[in-house]
């Protein structure tokens, strides 16, 4: 199927994003202005049938009613949402620049580490995002006795990894992909228990001693935490199943873990965060937030936007070039 509008927008060219289901395009609205209306991303899952198709279709509509459900800066906004000759669709903000793990190099085999200045700045507009994300709520549409009630989604993003955050060239942070999240709006039976990228996930999950929750995300964030720091892959084995049991038997407290030259409030925040039992991780983004603003790093990372700006442009540059 060659698609060439969805709903008010023309779709100018596709984007090499990896998904099965999905296919992404740069779009624009047509609104008689179209040479200089804002650039947007068109993600369009395909007709299908069987039980996968109504699985995947369940997720997307979902991923559809979170964005339309949160507005935060680092976090993609919805402009449209629709479904045209059985295609549904979502249009959002474009994030010109590239993501997180391509500016650490992982598809080479020489990653590299940034700052721990720069690390502070993109951890603050993540944590604040998850916080946001975390903390989403509903009215429900019938008041009772008491008024209006307000009840929790329970949101969680369940695939936060470097694939997932996408680095703008001015510096902007935005937590994207919520393909693979839960909440109350999506049925349990449409609910992916293994969802996300396995070398991100918590050792509960991997090891069915758990399930998804808040702190499993926040192990997810404290995965791509320490790799800004090392400059390596944090639990990433040569398949699958080693980097399963990579995590199973995952210890940050050994030597090889430690990251060296950090303040004790940003050691504190990797320490506790990519510890193996939940029950001794923080028990929200807010706390990472906490501790990020008493760091001695937080000062420097205030002007580290101009530094990551800088170094996304180079990338995506180099990107664009081939090179």
């Amino acid at each position: 199927m060659e698609l060439q509008t969805l709903g008010p927008y023309r779709l100018l060219e596709p984007l090499p994003r990896a998904s099965v289901a999905n296919r992404f395009f740069l779009a624009r609205h047509v609104d008689g202005k179209e040479n200089t209306a804002p650039l947007c991303l068109a993600k369009a899952t395909l007709p299908g049938g069987g039980e996968s198709a109504e699985h995947l279709r369940a997720q997307f509509q979902h991923e559809g009613a979170l964005l339309a459900h949160f507005n935060h800066p680092a976090i993609p906004s919805l402009r449209h949402r629709g479904c045209e000759n059985g295609v549904d669709y979502l249009i959002m903000d474009f994030v010109d620049g590239v993501d997180l793990a391509t500016l650490l190099a992982h598809h080479t085999d020489q990653p590299r580490a940034l700052t721990k200045e720069i690390a502070v700045y993109l951890m603050g507009q993540l944590a604040s995002a998850l916080h946001h994300v975390h903390s989403a709520e509903q009215e429900l549409d019938k008041p009772t006795e008491e008024g209006h009630t307000v009840i929790s989604l329970e949101v969680l993003h369940r695939d936060i990894c470097p694939a997932n955050i996408f680095l703008s060239r001015d510096g902007d942070v935005v937590l994207g992909d919520f393909g693979s999240a839960s909440s109350t709006l999506l049925a349990p039976e449409h609910r992916a228990k293994q969802a996300g990228h396995i070398a991100y996930m918590a050792p509960e999950r991997v090891t069915g001693t758990g399930r998804a929750t808040k702190k499993s995300d926040l192990f997810s964030l404290a995965v791509c935490l320490w790799e800004i720091l090392k400059g390596r892959r944090c639990l990433q084995a040569e398949d699958e199943l080693k980097t399963m049991d990579t995590i199973a038997r995952f210890d940050i407290s050994h030597s090889s873990r430690r990251v060296s030259g950090l303040s004790p409030k940003l050691s504190e925040i990797v320490r506790r965060n990519l510890d193996r039992d939940p029950s001794r991780r923080y028990t929200g983004a807010y706390q990472i937030l906490q501790r990020l603003a008493q760091s001695p790093e937080r000062a420097e990372a205030e002007h580290s936007r101009d530094e990551l700006a800088r170094l996304v442009n180079h990338c995506a540059d180099q990107q664009r070039s081939g090179s």
